[in-house]
């Protein structure tokens, strides 16, 4: 092997823009400009121009960071009533101290709703990263522990304000408290947590506004003049409120709509014995026009943690335009909340869970709706197949409710970006769907959010859903949808490492096939089956599986399937000490792959990486190290970066085999880098186990 040049490192350096490509004997590399730098995240919304009061609880919470003691960040625990405030003051006091934690303000809503239940902490998390950037260019590991550790090991090294909204367990707090006194984390709850208590929480409790202040709060709403004119009216409506500030705010907007109506006969004050915030919130709700109190009552029933005006547009039945004033103008009532902007969903609400149960609709109008939300989640989710996994098999589909208006799905960067955005709702939108024996659109759902599964790796919601996917298929009775969700379920199994699961599922698909002899299934059952052998190191036991696959594959001129196949047995043999024989298959697995229409770059690459070790098996070191090098570009530019990782592994073990230790060394540790900024942590402990292996050469 030529010695590598003396100029060169072959050191990768993991960033966040992306892998850096360093080749000393590769020509005719194309680099790709970093990306530019990301703005710190200010996750804070701002703060209500009538926010009143509450100076005293500032000064208390700024008194509670003097004297912190070194070790974990501090938490702060902010509890009070429904609409007492607590989410305010934590975003007015946060803002003022933006200086204090400049790597930026994160904030995660911990029950958004009542759909879907409480958050764990994995999924807060992944909340907590990607408002980092950290999953913009690849994939956040999928075991839970992973998760949070990636998330601790980053915060470790940043002064950062979290904000955690709603919180009901300290299980949903503990998990995710940075091990530095830079951060801080602020929770507000409705009740005290004593279990955070016992790990040093300071707890701050919100009292309701004083009389004084609450008839200044009605009056910042309302004008000075009109309060004035019925000073009485309304410290009377301030007493019924009780000093909630949420109960005010909807008091005041039903009186902003009715101008010319005094004070003194405002609804609120003929309730009498109920609730504060029900009373006022059911008021607000009667007062509604038409328009507003029908797209409320339907948006309502879509089972989906949060809500944009394209998703409530086709589950009503309204049209696009005419949704999303509607929803700003719930929100100015205070009956939606108004949680954020995404990049591809635009604006996104939150019904507030106590206007969500005075809400009451017929079963036949909810069937509608969820109805109409799963068509939606359909064609969108079909949409991104064609952009990022075009060979995937597509099910029969109902066609009932087309959306009028459909995200634009335009490129790969937006199909992920919206497979992402909605991963909260998958599955709430499942649950409804058992519910309501949506049987069909459930396993279809399922089957075409494929490219969350494979492209964006979400193992930890794959098993899960497609055990669903599998209950709903057999339900629906449909052979092909049974088959289908029975070797998806086989492949999410397999990931996992639960290999004898993803047999004994692949051994029933292959059954079912052969019942409706049909070739093409069972060629791709038969391949599952090898591919799980190979994963377990059992090579000897995968090659007649592959072979059998691989000829049936021939049978049907099924190029793709030939060419996935070819690659694992092309490396069984290498593996065994049969380069002669896996080469030529690795090739023709290349040449295989590279014809496709459409093209399939993703397997095009591993083809490259798995012939490049076959050839370093072979001694052929030089084309080895072209050959990988070329994959490692090729994985970066599609932005996967496990793949890209592991095609850096090969490297350092094709430096190895040609004698190059301190060569395999740098690639090794380059490989590490990118491992442990994916946050998988057995991934970082082999390479680990490499980089020791090497030293004690």
């Amino acid at each position: 092997m030529t010695a590598p040049l003396p100029s060169v490192s072959n050191r990768i350096t993991g960033t966040r823009s992306g892998p850096v490509v360093q080749t000393g004997q590769v020509r005719d590399v194309h680099f790709h400009p970093a990306a530019p730098p990301r703005p710190v995240p200010r996750q804070l919304t701002a703060v209500t121009r009538v926010f009143t009061d509450r100076e005293h609880d500032e000064a208390a919470l700024d008194g509670l960071l003097t004297g912190l003691p070194e070790g974990t960040a501090p938490v702060i625990v902010i509890t009070g009533a429904c609409g007492i405030g607590k989410r305010t003051l934590a975003t007015r006091w946060g803002h003022r101290h933006t200086e204090r934690y400049p790597d930026g303000q994160l904030l995660v809503r911990l029950r958004a709703s009542s759909v879907g239940g409480p958050a764990p902490a994995a999924q807060i998390a992944r909340s907590l990263l990607l408002g980092l950037g950290e999953g913009e260019r690849g994939h956040l590991p999928w075991q839970d522990a992973d998760l949070q550790a990636l998330w601790r090991s980053i915060a470790a090294t940043r002064r950062l304000l979290v904000t955690l909204e709603d919180a009901t367990s300290a299980d949903q707090v503990l998990p995710l408290v940075p091990a530095t006194a830079d951060c801080l984390v602020v929770v507000t709850s409705r009740a005290p947590m004593p279990a955070l208590a016992a790990h040093g929480a300071h707890h701050h409790h919100l009292a309701p506004l004083t009389p004084a202040h609450a008839v200044r709060l009605l009056a910042r709403i309302l004008g000075e003049d009109r309060v004035s004119a019925e000073p009485g009216a309304a410290e009377a409506l301030a007493r019924t409120c009780g000093g909630n500030p949420l109960a005010l705010g909807l008091a005041a907007s039903e009186a902003v709509l009715a101008p010319t109506r005094p004070l003194v006969h405002h609804p609120a004050l003929a309730a009498t014995d109920v609730e504060i915030v029900p009373m006022t919130t059911a008021l607000a709700l009667t007062s509604l026009p038409e328009p507003e109190a029908r797209l409320l009552r339907l948006a309502a029933l879509v089972p989906a943690p949060d809500l944009d005006h394209l998703a409530v547009a086709a589950a009503t039945a309204t049209p696009a335009a005419q949704t999303l004033n509607l929803l700003h103008e719930l929100a100015a009532r205070q009956l939606l909340e108004h949680t954020g902007r995404q990049s591809v969903r635009g604006d996104v609400y939150r019904i507030r869970p106590e206007v969500r149960e005075l809400i009451r609709s017929p079963t036949d109008t909810r069937q509608r709706v969820v109805q109409c939300y799963l068509d939606h989640l359909i064609a969108t989710a079909q949409d991104t197949i064609q952009r990022l996994t075009p060979h995937h098999r597509v099910l029969p589909r109902q066609h009932r409710h087309h959306p009028a208006e459909r995200f634009p799905i335009t490129d790969d960067r937006t199909a992920q970006e919206w497979l992402e955005a909605i991963t909260p709702a998958v599955l709430p939108a499942l649950a409804a769907a058992r519910e309501l024996d949506e049987n069909q659109a459930a396993t279809v759902l399922v089957h075409d959010l494929w490219p969350l599964f494979h492209r964006l790796r979400r193992t930890d919601l794959s098993v899960p859903c497609h055990t669903l996917g599998l209950g709903f298929a057999r339900l629906w009775g449909h052979r092909l949808a049974i088959y289908e969700m029975t070797t998806t379920l086989a492949i999410s199994h397999k990931r996992t490492g639960a290999r004898e699961e993803a047999l004994r599922l692949y051994e029933e698909g292959r059954a079912l096939a052969t019942e409706d002899q049909d070739s093409s299934r069972i060629a791709q059952c038969t391949a599952g089956i090898g591919a799980t052998l190979y994963d377990a190191g059992q090579y000897a036991a995968a090659e007649p599986e592959l072979t059998r696959a691989i000829t049936l594959y021939a049978d049907l001129g099924d190029r793709r399937g030939a060419g996935l196949a070819e690659i694992l047995l092309g490396s069984a043999a290498a593996r065994q000490g049969n380069t002669d024989l896996g080469i030529p298959l690795l090739q023709q697995a290349l040449a295989d792959l590279e014809s496709l229409t459409p093209p399939d770059p993703l397997n095009a690459a591993r083809a490259k990486v798995f012939l490049g070790e076959a050839q370093s098996l072979a001694g052929q070191h030089d084309p080895a190290n072209w050959t990988i090098n070329i994959a490692v570009q090729e994985f970066a530019h599609l932005g996967h970066r496990h793949w890209t990782a592991h095609a850096i592994e090969y490297l350092g073990q094709a430096a190895e085999r040609g004698g190059l230790p301190e060569v395999a060394a740098s690639w090794y540790s380059a490989s590490q880098d990118q491992y442990r900024n994916l946050g998988s942590s057995r991934d970082v402990e082999r390479l680990h186990n490499r980089l020791l292996a090497l030293l004690h050469q």
